[in-house]
């Protein structure tokens, strides 16, 4: 009829539009600096003292890409160094991927509270923050709001660990990847964030830009937990205090060509191995041996030839000692799948020991390897 629909707040237009500005941000870079950033009323947004228990949550009264103002009693000294969370309240999910960590320094003291300015990490393109904190402040669709603070959140994160070279990584989440393989992208990155925030000298952690980017790039792909919990791993080891690496690359190029049933396989025949040798430090290593029915219950997979293959690749990969012939798999009783010290050192880099794989199939029937000697 010649007419535009004009978007209204909430719902499919309202996803759409925080989606369209996001990507835009990709073709704005080096636009000329803009006038002062345009402070903005929002509703339900909080913030306190992230380092002090005692701090209680504050309304922000407004709120732009530069800074803020609080409604609070607390009045730090100007120039002061603020360690400050931001959320909204109401919001359902996961509430600490929707909380925004950042620095911020205080700005001025007002009759009702205090300003405050953002210092945001090397690295963040203004324009970029502009478009995320102008879009957390005005958006009304619960989902989308969810959406976009996590967004807020794994930029910031992306940018401490890697500085001016975040592009890259920062590319994939503003348009390069679709919305489905975004989610999982960002809750790789916020997976890790909380591993590494356990971490000594998790303020000063560093990663290499590329290997960020491909974690986030090849781990989107991840359809089942276990598989995306290797990747959290993965992106947290590769992750060290003021210094930069790529000696993940071999093991990034490993986890790509691990399935979901090969991963289960992996991970429970090196914790059999680990508390193996926990429990009998001084005796020989054990070799972790599954019967077929014990393999078929591990793994839910009742096709022979589908389970010799997914066996048989995880030896080609190096990640197991023991050669099987797929052809031949069927009339195998007992199969040896003890991890080589490259699978067992996949593990580790994978943070696997906090993982709890579980059967497909009914956690009673789960089945108990052999352990012969060496």
């Amino acid at each position: 009829n010649g007419h535009t629909r004009t978007p209204q707040p909430g719902g499919f237009f309202e996803e759409m539009t925080a989606v369209t500005h996001w990507k835009s941000w990709i073709r704005r870079l080096g636009h000329p600096e803009k006038p002062r950033a345009e402070r903005r009323t929002p509703s339900g947004f909080l913030a306190w003292q992230t380092n002090n228990p005692a701090s209680q949550p504050s309304t922000i009264k407004n709120i732009s890409s530069a800074g803020l103002y609080l409604l609070t009693d607390e009045r730090w000294p100007v120039d002061e160094l603020i360690p400050l969370t931001i959320e909204l309240e109401g919001l359902t999910g996961n509430l600490a991927e929707q909380r925004i960590a950042l620095q911020a320094r205080v700005a001025r003291h007002g009759e009702d509270g205090i300003g405050l300015s953002f210092v945001l990490p090397a690295g963040l393109d203004a324009d970029l923050w502009e478009v995320l904190v102008e879009h957390a402040v005005v958006l009304t669709d619960p989902k989308v709001l969810s959406y976009t603070l996590r967004l807020l959140r794994t930029t910031l994160f992306l940018c401490r660990l890697c500085h001016e070279q975040a592009n890259e990584a920062l590319e994939l989440l503003g348009g390069e990847l679709d919305k489905p393989r975004t989610e999982i992208a960002m809750d790789i990155a916020l997976g890790a964030e909380k591993l590494l925030a356990s971490e000594p000298g998790a303020d000063n952690m560093r990663a290499h830009p590329k290997i960020v980017a491909k974690i986030l790039r090849l781990g989107s792909w991840a359809q089942d937990d276990l598989t995306r919990q290797l990747w959290i791993g993965l992106f947290a080891t590769s992750c060290h205090e003021n210094a930069v690496d790529d000696s993940s690359q071999l093991f990034v190029d490993l986890l790509v060509n691990v399935t979901p049933a090969q991963g289960l396989i992996l991970v429970t025949a090196c914790k059999n191995v680990i508390e193996h040798r926990r429990e009998t430090a001084d005796l020989p290593p054990a070799r972790i041996i599954y019967t077929q029915k014990e393999m078929i219950r591990l793994t839910g997979i009742y096709d022979p030839t589908r389970l010799g293959g997914e066996i048989t690749s995880l030896f080609s990969a190096g990640l197991i000692e023991k050669a099987f012939v797929s052809t031949s798999y069927a009339s195998v009783e007992n199969l040896d799948i003890t991890p080589t010290r490259l699978g067992l050192e996949l593990y580790e880099r994978c943070k696997a020991d906090r993982i709890q794989p579980h059967s497909p199939l009914d956690e009673s029937q789960s089945p108990q390897p052999s352990l012969y000697p060496n």
